[in-house]
């Protein structure tokens, strides 16, 4: 199974682009937040917005925990919450300004009022977390955090002034193993600040990098989310528009063997590609089926939570493929 969830291809002096298999795959339910974690190699969980809960299941599609509700108790969200793997197991959801911690089954494990609304965490939490918040005029701004009393350990405000972007800001990224922070920006860039308090960052453009327009897929998320949102966008304008390189939420993720993966907006009409860096060094990319909207990784287990393609009906379903990529060789 593993030599079957593999195909390489590459043009002959470039960085290859793998083929991945999936090895299983989860119908679940639609949502308008887009979140996805594994608590462990064998349990994912994500977020249904619609009825304001957590749905935790297993590889073998076997429901693990469905909890949480709207409320201002308890366990209980005041929206539908962002998700963050938490130790041992364990699942950080986070509502305005509450982080609660559950077992996958559903049981509350601890609750801690934050100091920051809206926390956008950005990898797995152990004693602190990691996450960003949107300072003045909407500004990333990355923070450290205690999770037993919500303390404010560390935070750089000011971060759009310190980067000399194509749009001179950055969007959300993620704290890297090493201490250092990493950023998508503008259409193509990606900023890394190799310690999270070096004055000056290093700025890439991935050679790689081609236009492309958006599809007609694209444009139907962009019309849907209009149709939901008092903030609309100009369709005709972003029809024009070329696609950003990354995913619009939540793109950059580390994987155990120190690599980013970065997931793009490159096709997602049949297929969708996430680049790998060594470093600073793009090293080559992976292809998935269907549309990509969220994922996650952990050890040997990669999850993309899709939309499938729209059936007669016109009904783009959603589903959670699985992937092991114990074997991947992209170095």
């Amino acid at each position: 199974m593993v030599f079957a969830a593999l195909a390489c291809h590459s043009a002959p002096d470039g960085p290859p682009t793998v083929a991945l298999r999936p090895v299983a795959s989860t119908p679940v339910p639609f949502s308008q937040r887009d979140d996805i974690i594994l608590a462990d190699r064998d349990v994912a969980c994500i977020t249904n917005s619609f009825e304001v809960r957590i749905r935790c299941f297993s590889r073998a599609g076997a429901v693990v925990g469905v909890f949480g509700r709207e409320g201002e108790g308890p366990g209980e969200f005041s929206g539908p919450p962002g998700l963050v793997r938490g130790p041992d197991g364990t699942v950080g959801a986070i509502s305005e300004d509450r982080l609660t911690i559950f077992d996958p089954t559903g049981v509350m494990v601890s609750e801690t009022k934050l100091p920051i609304a809206y926390l956008q965490p950005s990898r797995t939490f152990g004693k602190t977390i990691h996450g960003q918040h949107f300072g003045g005029a909407a500004e990333v701004t990355p923070v450290e955090m205690d999770v037993a009393t919500g303390k404010i350990l560390w935070e750089r405000p000011g971060l759009d002034s310190e980067v000399n972007t194509e749009c001179n800001s950055v969007a959300l990224g993620v704290a890297s193993p090493t201490g250092g922070w990493t950023f998508p920006a503008c259409q193509r860039e990606l900023v890394f600040f190799h310690h999270r308090d070096d004055p000056t960052p290093t700025i890439i453009l991935p050679s790689h990098y081609a236009e492309e327009f958006p599809n007609e897929r694209d444009i139907a998320e962009i019309e849907n989310r209009n149709s939901r949102s008092a903030f609309r966008l100009d369709v005709e304008s972003y029809r024009r528009t070329p696609k950003k390189n990354h995913l619009r939420y939540r793109s950059l993720t580390y994987d155990d063997h120190g690599r980013l993966w970065v997931a793009t907006e490159r096709d997602r009409a049949l297929s969708s590609y996430l680049d790998l860096y060594v470093g600073t060094e793009y090293v080559g990319s992976v292809r998935i089926r269907d549309r990509l909207i969220g994922y996650d990784l952990y050890r040997s287990t990669f999850v993309a939570l899709v939309e499938r393609q729209p059936d007669a009906a016109g009904i783009a379903w959603r589903a959670v493929d699985w992937y092991d990529i114990e074997r991947l060789d992209i170095n």
